[in-house]
């Protein structure tokens, strides 16, 4: 199916985002699940619906960070930048416990993580994979020469 170039809706991206990055979370903790200790799920169906509600967590973390950097962007100096920096740091830190608190909430015994840095490498794996779909995904969007 060929589709006519668009461009899409904040709506479109949103959607996009929110289903790529769970299929990417379901398909990171599916193969850690299978061949590692980091990740153990009693079963898919598990596994999917956490990666759903690790996508959400992870949209709220990078929608902080974003109006952190909007709320101290316009100041100038070292001391901002700091500031910034330390927030950005306490945010993205901050947050990988709060993803491992609502997996035990919503799943208990379930899912398990193992620990912070089990948590850490689930999401730098997903953030690799994600900014390269995105970057597939560009690449794609651009006429051909």
């Amino acid at each position: 199916m060929v589709m006519k170039s668009t461009k899409f809706s904040p709506a479109q991206m949103l959607f996009q985002e929110i289903v790529i990055g769970s299929l990417i979370y379901a398909t990171v903790l599916g193969f850690l699940n299978d061949y590692t200790s980091i990740v153990y799920a009693k079963s898919f169906s598990t596994i999917f619906f956490a990666s759903i509600v690790l996508e959400f967590l992870t949209y709220l973390a990078f929608q902080l960070k974003g109006r952190i950097i909007k709320w101290l962007k316009d100041y100038e100096g070292f001391a901002y930048r700091v500031v910034m920096f330390l927030c950005i740091w306490f945010v993205m830190f901050a947050s990988k416990f709060a993803f491992i608190w609502a997996l035990d909430l919503v799943f208990g015994s379930y899912i398990n993580i193992n620990g912070f840095f089990g948590i850490l490498i689930v999401v730098i794996c997903v953030t690799v994979i994600h900014r390269l779909a995105y970057k597939v995904f560009t690449l794609l969007g651009q006429p051909e020469k």
